[in-house]
């Protein structure tokens, strides 16, 4: 077994130049050598299209939320100085009230990890506007026709891999699908506007890059658990090895062996990721990434990731553009086509269940969870082209960051309703500064990202606070809109805690 003093994690060795990781194992550390606190890891989420029924009273998404002369009915609600006021409550007692459920599609599989989790209404694309389109992380120029006039911006997943490779950490960037006619359909993107180049679609490949060894040809018959067998044997009867360790890497172990066997079994099918591909592997494809995922935060390989999944229930990434328009009439409020329109639910439980749910429960199953944040963002809100009032769903505390098992509704109740046009809430950009800072990222150190429209247009908030564009979009900035809900907003600090967010 060989101790790397850098990186303060212990290898298995094997036949060759066989190597594999070990987490962290306080009790065998040599003395003088301090135990490193572990790095916290972030996986981002983009989901597409919005849904009819995402929020309000009769939702199928988040809880559902009655309302009675301007409050939410059953939520607490705290009046924010200078903003509006908000609700909020826990997500443990509204499944209860709810039959051991938050909604159809956040069900019972989701409810033992409710305690773990954060539901939140009421973000707000500042600088959107009427346009939307893979901006759900921080890069808001990819818009259909990209004349919405915002800078490129690296989106989240690539300012804190930059981050942790600037404190020692792997600088390292994963980004993933479920098909390889998916992979230009992400919202991952680097400072100049460009593609994240590292994009994967297929479990294996990903494992090939981190854990398999360049020396012994892909089909070979050891799996890697099975080459540092003999020093995994001698690890075990080491007297020093303390009892929280011994079960930690037996856990570890267990997870590598079987994931190994499971990027083995899919590998026919990841052959055949291409439009013509088994629509029911697709899932499995993505239950196999997150063992890899869950692989590489355990070894401290990489702690920034990006999924998404456009060809999922579909074989076409386009598809479910198509059932989001033709699934609901906005402006009768009323679902149009429920053909499409189970179409779309469809793709928000498999979101769900096979990126978010599985991944989290991998890694609580292995203590990592409560290290890490799963963020699941939305495109727009339930009207197609509102980029606005989106709900975002997140697995995990970042280290006792977040306060978790709440539902926290951004949204201003009081002013209107949600029929004719979405209410409006908070901006996102104070929801990409706190899972920055959750992170540990100072807020100097992302601030110093920002950028400006060359227009000019800018917003009532603290000047460069938060991260992303301080602007509201000039086609939202005036009358009955964007620009007059933030009007009285007046130096309101974007690199601030949200309320009822912080533990």
């Amino acid at each position: 077994m060989k101790f790397n003093r850098k990186s303060r994690r212990f290898f298995l060795q094997g036949a060759g130049a066989t190597l594999l990781a070990l987490p962290m194992l306080e009790s065998l550390l040599p003395k003088g050598v301090a135990m490193a606190a572990t790095p916290k890891s972030f996986i981002g989420i983009g989901a597409w299209n919005g849904l009819y029924r995402m929020y309000g009273p009769d939702s199928q998404l988040m809880p559902r939320t009655p309302e009675s002369n301007g409050s939410l009915v059953g939520l607490s609600k705290v009046n924010v100085p200078g903003c509006h006021a908000i609700h909020h409550g826990l997500l443990s007692e509204l499944a209860t009230a709810n039959g051991g459920r938050i909604s159809e599609i956040i069900d019972e599989e989701f409810t033992p990890l409710l305690p773990k989790m954060m539901m939140m209404q009421g973000f707000d694309f500042i600088g959107l506007g009427w346009y939307h389109h893979y901006g759900q992380f921080g890069n808001w120029h990819r818009t259909a026709g990209m004349d919405e006039g915002n800078p490129d911006m690296a989106t989240l997943d690539n300012v804190l891999a930059d981050w942790f490779g600037s404190q020692g950490l792997p600088g390292d960037v994963v980004t993933y699908s479920a098909a390889s006619n998916d992979t230009d359909y992400g919202c991952s993107f680097r400072a100049d506007g460009t593609r994240t180049a590292s994009r994967f679609s297929d479990p294996g490949i990903l494992w090939d890059k981190y854990f398999a060894d360049a020396q012994i040809p892909t089909d070979f018959k050891l799996l890697l658990v099975d080459r540092v067998l003999e020093d995994y044997k001698a690890l075990k009867n080491n007297p020093r090895l303390g009892a929280e360790d011994r079960i930690r890497v037996d856990n570890h172990i267990e997870h590598l062996y079987s994931t190994q066997k499971e990027v083995q079994e899919v590998g026919a099918v990841c052959d055949q990721l291409r439009p013509e591909t088994d629509l029911g592997d697709r899932g499995l494809v993505l239950r196999t990434m997150n063992d890899v995922i869950v692989g590489l935060i355990s070894c401290g390989m990489a702690n920034s990731f990006m999924g998404w999944a456009a060809a999922l229930v579909s074989d076409d990434p386009e598809q479910w553009h198509v059932w989001s328009h033709a699934g609901y009439d906005n402006d009768n409020d009323a679902i149009a086509d429920s053909v499409a329109y189970d179409g779309i639910i469809a793709q928000s439980k498999s979101v769900m269940k096979d990126m978010c749910l599985d991944l989290a429960k991998k890694l609580d199953a292995l203590d990592q969870l409560d290290n890490c944040v799963i963020a699941c963002i939305q495109e727009h809100n339930k009207r197609g082209h509102e980029s606005w009032n989106v709900p975002v769903i997140t697995f995990g505390g970042a280290g006792g960051t977040f306060k978790t098992d709440q539902y926290i509704d951004y949204r201003n109740i009081a002013d209107r309703d949600d029929v004719v046009y979405s209410r409006f809430g908070f901006p996102i950009n104070q929801l990409y500064a706190n899972l920055l800072m959750s992170m540990g990222m100072p807020a100097s150190d992302f601030e110093a990202l920002n950028k400006t429209r060359d227009d000019g247009a800018g917003s009532p908030f603290k000047a460069g606070s938060g991260y992303g564009v301080n602007a509201i979009h000039p086609d939202a900035a005036f009358d009955y809109s964007l620009g007059g809900h933030y009007a009285s907003w007046s130096n309101y600090d974007l690199s601030g805690w949200l309320p009822q967010i912080k533990a």
